[in-house]
Formats: structure tokens, C-alpha cells, sequence
């Protein structure tokens, strides 16, 4: 009795799942893992650079200073004069020359007598002169160039 064998039937193939992507279950889990932390990590960037729960510092900060010097105005030489606001090259070579001309200046209000020095410039200028002994001034040492 030769009965013929049948021959198995060719297995039949499982249906391919569209969402699987050919990943076993394994590494779904993991490149899903993946996909949440990076999500998680760009939300706290993105809430880092939104500031959010911090505080802005606020830095204290000095008073601009204008001038830290006193000008002695029986002392000082033309380019001395030119660091003051409103005395150009010209009027400080003219306040210098006013000096030698007329003398040392006995007090600082001499020094509007000065031409080209307004009531402007006087007033801008004034808080930063002071006149100095006439005993130690030297003669004529600081002349114009």
C-alpha cells in the first residue's frame, strides 16, 4: 500500500504589519524610548530658553564720572585747558596767554575774563578750577608752543 505522500504545504507567510516597519517587538520599545526622551529633552531646552522660573539680576552700576581732576588755573599748560568741556585748542592757548599778559589770576572767576569764554563755557568749566598760591607758582614755566 503504497499510499503517495503528500507533500507539506509551503508555509504561508504571516501578514506584514504596516506599523511595524520590519522592527521586532524589542526595537520598537527602544526606538520608541528613544523618540520620548528626545522629546522630553527638547521640551526642557525649549523651557530653559523661555526663562521660565528664573529671575532677571539687575547689576549696580557707578554713576558716570565726567572729570576726577581739579584744574589750577595759574598751573596749567594749553593742552590741560583742552581736557575741560567747552575749551577748544584756540581758547585754551588764549586763556594761557591772557595769564602771561595779565598776570596770574587771583581768583578763578578772572578766568571769564578771558575772550571767548561765555557764560556757558564759564559754567560748565568752573567746577573743576581752583587757584593756587601765588607764592609757589612757578614763572611762566607752562608758555604756549
Amino acid at each position: 500500500m503504497n499510499s503517495p505522500v503528500e507533500a507539506p504545504a509551503p508555509p504561508t507567510p504571516e501578514p506584514v504589519d504596516a506599523w511595524t516597519l520590519w522592527l521586532r517587538r524589542t526595537d520598537q520599545l527602544f526606538v520608541g524610548t528613544l523618540v520620548i526622551v528626545a522629546v522630553a529633552l527638547m521640551g526642557l531646552y525649549w523651557v530653559r530658553l523661555k526663562g521660565w522660573g528664573q529671575t532677571p539680576i539687575e547689576i549696580d552700576r557707578l554713576p558716570a564720572r565726567k572729570y576726577d581732576y581739579q584744574l589750577d588755573v595759574n598751573r596749567a599748560p594749553w593742552f590741560e585747558w583742552t581736557l575741560l568741556e567747552g575749551i577748544g585748542e584756540k581758547t585754551a592757548k588764549k586763556i594761557v596767554a591772557f595769564r602771561e599778559e595779565h598776570g596770574h589770576f587771583q581768583t578763578i572767576e578772572d578766568v571769564s575774563r578771558v575772550p571767548g569764554i561765555g557764560p556757558k563755557t564759564w559754567e560748565q568749566i568752573r567746577p573743576w578750577l581752583i587757584v593756587s598760591d601765588q607764592k609757589t607758582v612757578p614763572a611762566a614755566s607752562n608758555s604756549t608752543p
